[in-house]
């Protein structure tokens, strides 16, 4: 998780995201994780398969944890300067677990992130979904659009997005997209999805995964 060290609850960093990498088809071998905390992730994406697992991290004291887990950790800002032996390694698989919306221009790292990419190879993202009711209830009736510790108003946000904003992210970023998926719904939000037929997905949603390849030219 890329984000603000000292402004985030710790467990931030360490949650196994099995509901995202269960979404890439298997096959893939090596990994790029950005924001990869901890390093939670590498046991997991062993077990489906991967040989090599790299990460990128901005927190020193996760990134240093990761690298007990990891096969080498870059700590730093994937928007930054990346080292040499990043730069030069193509990945089957990079991972976006919600780093997207922290970064200064997404646009331009995705972009860049394409060149890491191997010719097959799948970028996997999950950003979360400003559209979600929660977050219009509070702004239209209360006027509040009250930053967090954590959640769609966490206060290390820098981007905010809707569907809609996501796929043109992804398609004027050079991809296109594979699958789209969603966090788990409660109960009733299920409910109501299902009886809408779910044309209120858009203000249920609270978080939208996407898994993309490059767009090849013409």
């Amino acid at each position: 998780m890329c984000g603000i060290e000292d402004s985030v609850p710790d467990n931030y960093y360490c949650a196994v995201r099995k509901d995202l990498i269960d979404l890439v088809p298997p096959g893939f071998k090596s990994v790029l994780e950005i924001g990869c905390g901890d390093g939670n992730n590498a046991d997991y994406l062993r077990e489906k398969g991967a040989i090599y697992i790299a990460g990128i991290e901005l927190s020193s004291k996760h990134g240093k944890a990761a690298k007990n887990k990891m096969d080498d950790v870059f700590i730093g800002s994937v928007e930054g300067e990346l080292p040499g032996w990043l730069l030069n390694t193509k990945f089957d698989l990079l991972i976006c677990g919600d780093v997207i919306e922290h970064l200064n221009n997404p646009w331009k790292t995705l972009i860049a992130l394409r060149n890491l990419m191997s010719p097959s190879g799948y970028l996997l993202a999950s950003i979360p979904n400003v559209r979600h009711y929660s977050v219009i209830k509070d702004l239209v009736f209360k006027g509040k659009f009250h930053y967090v510790s954590s959640g769609l108003l966490d206060r290390t946000h820098l981007r905010f997005f809707t569907k809609s904003e996501i796929v043109e992210l992804f398609e004027n970023s050079g991809y296109r997209t594979v699958s789209w998926s969603h966090s788990e719904m409660p109960k009733r939000d299920s409910l109501i999805s299902r009886m809408s037929f779910g044309l209120l997905d858009g203000f249920l949603v609270y978080q939208y995964y996407v898994l993309a390849q490059k767009r090849q030219s013409r």
